[in-house]
């Protein structure tokens, strides 16, 4: 039995976007993780040339994919912000010919949304060359017994046997004719599907979306969950929104929906942490990308109250760090207006990995208060590098942060205040609760939820 896993979204957002997000990340590591415990049963594919046509999916060799998103990790700030660079990047770093062609027919398939090659030649860098392939060649013969079994490009129905697994662990839900691509993998090549639940906050919270990701999100899924033989979930909070959300529509009622536990580890950065801090000044941090639903409102007003109750100096630094999202312009717009409450509160785009490590290695704690999550990965992350969060206690945040978290009502001002201060206040507590994080957290492999997929898919 081979486990096919579809990595198109993950490829799309990466020459889109540039950096992952939290998503992207998990599909990595759980791709990962599977692939170490699965050796070669487990083959990655990809959308074709033709996007309009459901069956066209190829099969593109892990070492592709890994490349591509660890270079891009490495990157930071402009460079790692413009939107297909990154493949660019990859292609300084492929070893052969057959991984170079690979990686030029994403470019050549993602160029015609981009709008033609010249645009993605833009903040092309410079980049240690030699470095980068010489990692590559060091991870390509760690993993030389689990080559791939077909040529690179190899069409699934050429490649896909009876029996087979096709699994979906990220959110192709905005890409077209999937549906479809289910259905021919199922009725036609006899092949089994499972998909990996993030949350549903489009149908949940859509006061937090965009209209036309509302109704996207809605109609794909609706199509979409009664043909799966598995789906899985990233938290228990998830995993029972999911179940009752099957119940609530009539689809899939005799599916149960398994919980896939979410690894801790700091997996995709191979650099170092930057040898000096990137913030000189005592700071709290949130990582996140800004958006309504992530909650950054409440903290700029939390950091003008205490600015207006306390001596400047008193007051740490609030460090925002991720990328500009959707329905902030108001946000922004203040913030722009205070001055970043006079520097009190900084923006650090797009951080590396390794910058990323040495922002929460720094910081006095870290905040979540998002209202509605999946998981919370920037929960369990800060405590992997034991440091303290404060977080909401909505949905399946306390269940990433657990027992060493602190939580409070995001939509309650005043608790959520008078928290952040009780810890500032009280740098004893402070240094005692670190002290906790660092002795008591037990970090979680991300072979742990790859070993549930795969015991399903075995059953």
């Amino acid at each position: 039995m081979t486990l096919w896993i579809d990595v198109d979204d993950l490829l799309f957002h990466l020459v889109h976007h540039g950096r992952p997000s939290g998503i992207q990340r998990v599909v990595f590591e759980l791709c990962a993780g599977l692939r170490t415990l699965h050796g070669h049963n487990v083959q990655f594919v990809r959308r074709g040339a033709n996007k309009h046509d459901p069956r066209d999916f190829r099969t593109i060799d892990w070492s592709v994919v890994d490349t591509l998103l660890r270079q891009v990790m490495k990157d930071s700030g402009a460079k790692a912000a413009k939107a297909s660079a990154p493949l660019f990047y990859a292609m300084q770093f492929a070893e052969n010919e057959t991984h170079r062609q690979a990686l030029t027919g994403i470019l050549q398939t993602e160029a015609q949304v981009l709008g033609g090659l010249a645009s993605l030649w833009a903040g092309l860098g410079r980049l240690a060359v030699s470095e980068g392939k010489a990692a590559l060649r060091r991870r390509r013969q760690q993993s030389s017994t689990d080559a791939a079994q077909h040529a690179e490009g190899t069409p699934l129905a050429e490649a896909v046997e009876a029996g087979d697994v096709f699994l979906t662990l990220g959110s192709p839900w905005n890409h077209e004719n999937y549906v479809q691509t289910v259905r021919w993998l199922r009725d036609e090549l006899r092949v089994s599907f499972g998909l990996l639940m993030h949350d549903l906050a489009p149908i949940r919270c859509p006061e937090w979306c965009h209209i036309g990701v509302i109704t996207t999100f809605r109609a794909w899924h609706h199509a979409v969950l009664p043909l799966a033989d598995m789906i899985f979930a990233n938290s228990r909070a998830t995993a029972q929104d999911v179940q009752s959300y099957l119940a609530e529509e009539g689809i899939g009622t005799g599916i149960t929906v398994q919980h896939v536990p979410m690894g801790t580890e700091f997996g995709l950065a191979e650099t170092a942490m930057p040898a000096e801090r990137l913030v000189s000044e005592p700071y709290v941090l949130f990582v996140s990308t800004i958006e309504a639903r992530k909650n950054h409102m409440l903290l700029f007003r939390i950091w003008r109250q205490m600015l207006e109750d306390m001596p400047v100096d008193q007051v740490p630094t609030l460090v925002f760090a991720g990328r500009p999202g959707w329905l902030v312009s108001d946000l922004m717009q203040q913030l722009e207006n205070t001055k970043w409450l006079d520097g009190k509160i900084r923006f650090i785009q797009n951080p590396s990995d390794a910058e990323l490590r040495r922002l929460y290695s720094d910081c006095s704690f870290s905040v979540f208060p998002s209202f509605f999550e999946g998981w919370g990965l920037p929960v369990t992350e800060g405590l992997a590098m034991g440091r303290p969060c404060i977080a909401s206690n909505t949905t399946s945040i306390p269940e990433a942060g657990g027992p060493l978290g602190r939580y409070f009502n995001p939509r309650n001002l005043s608790e959520a205040y008078a928290l952040i201060r009780q810890v500032i206040d009280d740098p004893e507590d402070l240094a005692a609760w670190t002290q906790k994080v660092r002795s008591e957290f037990k970090p979680v492999p991300w072979t742990t939820g790859a070993k549930v997929i795969l015991d399903a898919v075995r059953r």
